[in-house]
């Protein structure tokens, strides 16, 4: 990745700089980290495995619902750390809960890590995250790596870590305000603004 590309991601996220941590999910296996001013937006409601819900006639249902104005959807690898600790990590998704794993009748190959709320990941993020309060995560600063890796700092040493993982143009992360469908995608080559 060039140094022009470097300057601009990280002109582009400086918008999230002294502003909250709003809120940290998944829809399946791709993770939605929410930062800044609250906003309310059109979407629609999520079933129990993260899926549009549809109505009798197979329609979408819309919803109003409060999301925070910038979203960071990493699909590469990432942790979420304080010290020596890894708070969470996106593989987590991919764990079952331990209320899960010590049923008897417990098979790996079944295991439904789709379904929100049977993952350890939503366990981790409840832990950490109690009641939904991100208020003492507040970004401090912002770090890209030649490769499109993404190093954010909190103000309460806490540090989010995303590893670009994909090679030549694949995507690894996007960046974008939430009420647009313009984002800033990041490959390990260079961006793609789209």
């Amino acid at each position: 990745m060039n140094k022009k590309d470097i300057k601009f991601i990280e002109e582009s996220l400086s918008v999230i700089i002294g502003q909250p941590l709003r809120d940290v999910t998944r829809s399946g296996p791709m993770m939605i980290i929410d930062f800044g001013e609250l906003i309310e937006i059109d979407t629609f409601k999520l079933s129990k495995d993260g899926r549009i819900a549809r109505d009798e006639n197979e329609k979408p249902i819309p919803v109003k619902r409060m999301r925070g104005q910038y979203c960071l959807t990493p699909l590469c690898s990432m942790r979420f750390t304080c010290g020596d600790e890894v708070v969470f990590a996106k593989s987590d998704i991919f764990l079952p809960t331990e209320e899960h794993f010590k049923k008897e009748d417990f098979i790996w190959d079944t295991f439904d890590w789709h379904t929100y709320g049977n993952s350890v990941f939503e366990e981790l993020v409840a832990k950490h995250f109690v009641d939904g309060n991100f208020s003492d995560y507040i970004v401090k600063s912002i770090k890209i790596s030649k490769f499109g890796d993404l190093v954010i700092t909190f103000e309460n040493e806490f540090v989010l870590e995303l590893f670009a993982d994909g090679s030549e143009y694949s995507e690894n992360w996007r960046f974008g305000k939430i009420d647009s469908t313009e984002s800033l995608i990041v490959t390990s080559k260079g961006i793609i603004d789209e």
